[in-house]
């Protein structure tokens, strides 16, 4: 709030919907003279700070004379900014990824706007790290980059985000090495086997012979320090599913495309046939939670 009086505005600001509303029962006024039309029952039940606003008296209002029953409240935020603050709240009138990076200081918007950029942490886990960090919020930068995971983006296959210009060089450093981090510890689950026990290895005591269900040609070590040689169609598939670690560390376990190569093969082999896919998915189940407990060790240096 302010007492200063609007001030003229050189590139005039134009309100789109829903704040040229002029059934609205008042008007905001922002400090370059641009009026928005809002309903006060709507902005109260949605925003503690309007509801106390328009509760208190409002020495910085002035009637509006070509509509002098609607109260005019004068702002001290520009047209610009206060449409980005009044976006946080109204119905219909959600903020794009980049309105949500506050350039000002408008602080009772900042819990709503952590809030809200949550919700873009599926859709685009790096530009809600480039606001966090932006802003110092640390614990919403954390959640980015373990959501970050489940893409490939060090492989530079996305594309070129906007908000990226919002951090430094070193800031995008610290992403990029706790992904490269992540990855490493969670291919290591599938390019060895030393964490696992034989009993949980998919193709496990095939009865099969060999021909149609041959194995791989590696001696495989494991947790119990036995050595063994695993089917080739299981072994092909940690070929696979390293790779796809290596450019995301959270990848699914059970992609459709990956699995269906898999069952291909194994469907080849009478005993695998009947229990091999069974064997494959408690097997994922043992490895996503493996590689979850590995990555929860990495940190993400310079953000804790």
């Amino acid at each position: 709030m302010s007492d200063a009086s609007p001030k003229p505005s050189t590139h005039r600001f134009v309100p789109h919907a829903p704040f040229d509303d002029t059934g609205a029962d008042v008007i905001l006024r922002s400090s370059d003279g641009i009026d928005f039309h809002v309903h006060r029952l709507v902005l109260s039940l949605a925003s503690p700070f309007f509801k106390d606003m328009f509760t208190l008296p409002q020495p910085n209002s002035e009637p509006d004379y070509t509509k002098p029953d609607t109260p005019v409240i004068l702002m001290s935020e520009s047209a610009l900014v206060l449409d980005r603050a009044l976006r946080f709240w109204y119905p219909g009138a959600e903020p794009t990824l980049e309105a949500l990076i506050p350039k000002y200081d408008i602080h009772f918007i900042i819990p709503l706007a952590k809030s809200r950029l949550r919700g873009h942490l599926e859709e685009d886990p790096v530009g809600v790290f480039a606001i966090a960090c932006g802003h110092q919020w640390k614990d919403l930068a954390l959640q980015a980059t373990k959501s970050s995971l489940r893409l490939p983006i060090r492989a530079f296959e996305l594309p070129r985000l906007p908000q990226l210009r919002h951090v430094t060089a070193e800031t995008y450093h610290t992403l990029l090495h706790y992904h490269s981090e992540c990855s490493r510890v969670a291919s290591e689950a599938t390019l060895s086997l030393r964490w696992a026990t034989p009993h949980i290895i998919p193709g496990h005591g095939c009865e099969d012979p060999m021909e149609t269900c041959p194995v791989d040609d590696t001696i495989w070590v494991f947790h119990d320090h036995s050595k063994k040689s695993i089917v080739k169609w299981f072994s092909d598939y940690l070929k696979v599913l390293t790779e796809r670690l290596v450019r995301s560390p959270v990848a699914r376990l059970d992609d459709p495309k990956l699995l269906s190569v898999v069952v291909k093969q194994l469907a080849q082999c009478r005993d695998c046939r009947k229990r091999g896919f069974a064997q494959l998915m408690k097997f994922s189940d043992i490895l996503k939670t493996h590689i979850e407990t590995r990555i929860k060790s990495v940190r993400a240096l310079g953000l804790i």
